[in-house]
């Protein structure tokens, strides 16, 4: 009985060390994507990051030994959980043209996430950074694999069934990601943009 309770008693510790790193990583990750987001690239050192997320230096490079390996898991982290909260939405209409309208009003709020912003800075600055680049490209073809099948979910197994499917989603995904890189000049209200009725009435003429 003895050694039971120490086992439990071990077993509780272990469990609550567990969930404290946990929150100690979302902090880190949180506080690295906000930086990147507000202040850029250049901006985003692990010290300032730090500051952001009130640990101590040794717990944040226990986590993250690096700079690189730091902002490429931040940006990676908030855009996966983002991706899976949609991806699992169930109110879609059945109608196959609502769908569509309801499907790329969806995909396009999130070209301006947060997330999205710092994985701009990061795709910038790794064109002249090969440590960057080395660890940001297998990442972003593991998040783009996610990017396909959050928007396979968003149209439906009717929808991506059809012929020139592929082609919608990608010509979407495409076209909204260049057209969000203007707002960085222009800022302004997505709601509003031209583009939105322009995609809706392109995937309607293609897929229905």
């Amino acid at each position: 009985m003895e050694l039971m309770s120490v086992s439990i008693s071990d077993a509780s510790v272990k469990r609550t060390q567990q969930e404290r790193t946990a929150i100690t990583r979302r902090q880190i990750l949180d506080a690295a994507v906000a930086v990147l987001f507000r202040d850029g690239y250049s901006a985003a050192t692990t010290l300032r990051i730090q500051q952001e997320a009130g640990v101590s230096r040794g717990r944040l490079l226990h986590q993250f030994p690096s700079r690189e390996a730091l902002l490429v898991a931040a940006v990676q982290h908030l855009a996966t959980a983002r991706m899976e909260d949609m991806r699992h939405r169930e109110d879609w209409p059945q109608d196959p043209a609502e769908r569509i309208d309801w499907a790329v009003e969806i995909m396009w709020p999130t070209f301006h996430q947060p997330y999205f912003w710092a994985a701009t800075e990061l795709w910038l600055a790794s064109r002249a950074n090969d440590k960057l680049r080395e660890a940001l490209l297998p990442q972003e073809r593991r998040l783009g694999h996610l990017v396909r099948e959050t928007t396979d979910a968003f149209f439906g197994r009717e929808l991506c069934a059809r012929p020139r499917y592929e082609l919608v989603r990608e010509q979407l995904n495409t076209s909204m990601r260049g057209t969000a890189l203007t707002y960085a000049l222009d800022p302004r209200d997505p709601a509003t943009d031209p583009h939105l009725q322009e995609w809706k009435l392109v995937a309607r003429e293609l897929l229905t």
